[in-house]
C-alpha cells in the first residue's frame, strides 16, 4: 500500500509539473504573439493615435521593431518550452532549466536594484519627462517628444510642468509657498501672446499643423489647470512600487517553473534508466528496488 501511494504521489507531482509548464510557456507564446501584432500595429497605424507624428515618419520604426522582436523572442520562448514538457526528453528540460535559472537571477538583480535606486529611477524618468516639456515649450521637440507629452497630459489630465511637492496639492489644486493657486497653463510661456496651449491640456489631440493642436486657456470648458509634475511624481511612485510586486511575483512564478523542470527532468531520465535496465534483462535487487519504489532517486543537478 504504501508502494503505491509513493508512486501514486510521484505520478501526481509529475502531472502537475507538466500541466504548469505547458500553461506558462502557453501564456507566453500568447503573450508574444499579442506583442508581435502590437508592434506590427504600431508601425503601420501608429499615426492614428499618435497624430503628433507624421503618417510615413521613421519614429514609429524603431519601438515597433523592438516590439516585434520581443514578442518574438516570447514566442519562442514559450515554444521550446511547452515542446520541452510535452517530448519530455531530460537533455531539452536540462537546457530549459539552465535558462530559466538565468532569467530568475536577472530578476533578482532587477529587483534588488530596483528596490536600492528606486529615488534616483525616480529623478532620473522625472528629469527626462522634464527635458521633453521644455523642448515642446520651445518648440524644439522631436516627434516622438512632443507625442509623448501629449499623452501625458491627456493621461494624467494636467498641463504644464511646473515643479511643485505633491504634498502641496490637494486634489486638483495646487499652491505655491505663499498659499497662491499654481496655474499649470502658465507654463507654456512660448503661446501665452495667444492664451494657447497644447490641446491636451483641454482634453483632445490633434495633428500639430492644425489650428485643433491648440486650445483656449481661459474660455475652454476642459481645459486642466493641475500642474503635471506632481501627478506624474505620484504616479510614478506607486508604479515603480507595483514593478517591485510583479518581479517578486515573476520570481516566485520561476522558482515554480524552474522546479517543475527539474522534477520533470529527474524524473524523465530516471524512467530511461529504468527502461534501459529491463531491457537488458537487470533482475539485481538494487533495480527492482529501484523499480518498486518509483521515486525521486536522481540527484538534483
Amino acid at each position: 500500500v504504501s508502494t503505491q501511494s509513493t508512486g501514486g504521489r510521484v505520478m501526481g507531482c509529475t502531472c502537475c509539473a507538466k500541466f504548469l509548464l505547458a500553461v506558462v510557456n502557453i501564456v507566453t507564446m500568447m503573450v508574444g504573439i499579442t506583442l508581435a501584432t502590437l508592434g506590427i500595429l504600431v508601425i503601420v497605424r501608429g499615426y492614428e493615435y499618435f497624430p503628433e507624428i507624421p503618417q510615413y515618419s521613421d519614429s514609429f520604426h524603431t519601438p515597433g521593431a523592438l516590439v516585434i522582436v520581443l514578442g518574438f523572442l516570447l514566442i519562442f520562448w514559450g515554444g521550446y518550452g511547452s515542446y520541452c514538457a510535452f517530448s519530455g526528453k531530460p537533455s531539452y528540460l536540462q537546457c530549459l532549466f539552465f535558462l530559466i535559472l538565468v532569467v530568475f537571477l536577472l530578476e533578482i538583480g532587477a529587483l534588488t536594484a530596483l528596490l536600492i535606486k528606486r529615488i534616483e529611477t525616480s529623478d532620473f524618468v522625472m528629469g527626462h519627462v522634464e527635458t521633453w516639456f521644455n523642448n515642446v515649450n520651445h518648440d524644439n521637440a522631436t516627434e516622438l517628444q512632443m507625442a509623448a507629452v501629449s499623452q501625458i497630459q491627456l493621461t494624467l489630465h494636467c498641463c504644464g510642468f511646473d515643479r511643485v511637492s505633491p504634498r502641496r496639492c490637494m486634489g486638483n489644486t495646487c499652491v505655491d509657498e505663499e498659499g497662491r493657486t499654481i496655474d499649470g497653463t502658465q507654463y507654456w510661456t512660448l503661446w501665452n501672446m495667444n492664451n494657447k496651449v497644447p490641446a491636451a491640456c483641454c482634453g483632445s489631440k490633434a495633428k500639430p499643423t492644425s489650428a485643433a493642436y491648440y486650445c483656449d486657456r481661459y474660455s475652454d470648458p476642459n481645459i486642466q489647470q493641475t500642474p503635471c509634475y506632481p501627478t506624474l511624481q505620484m504616479w510614478l511612485y506607486y508604479f515603480i512600487w507595483a514593478m517591485v510586486g510583479v518581479l517578486g511575483g515573476f520570481i516566485v512564478l520561476n522558482f515554480l517553473v524552474m522546479f517543475s523542470t527539474k522534477w520533470l527532468r529527474n524524473r524523465e531520465r530516471e524512467e530511461e534508466y529504468l527502461y534501459t535496465r529491463y531491457n537488458n534483462h537487470d533482475t539485481s535487487s538494487s533495480f527492482t528496488g529501484k523499480t518498486a519504489e518509483t521515486g525521486f532517486n536522481s540527484t538534483w543537478l
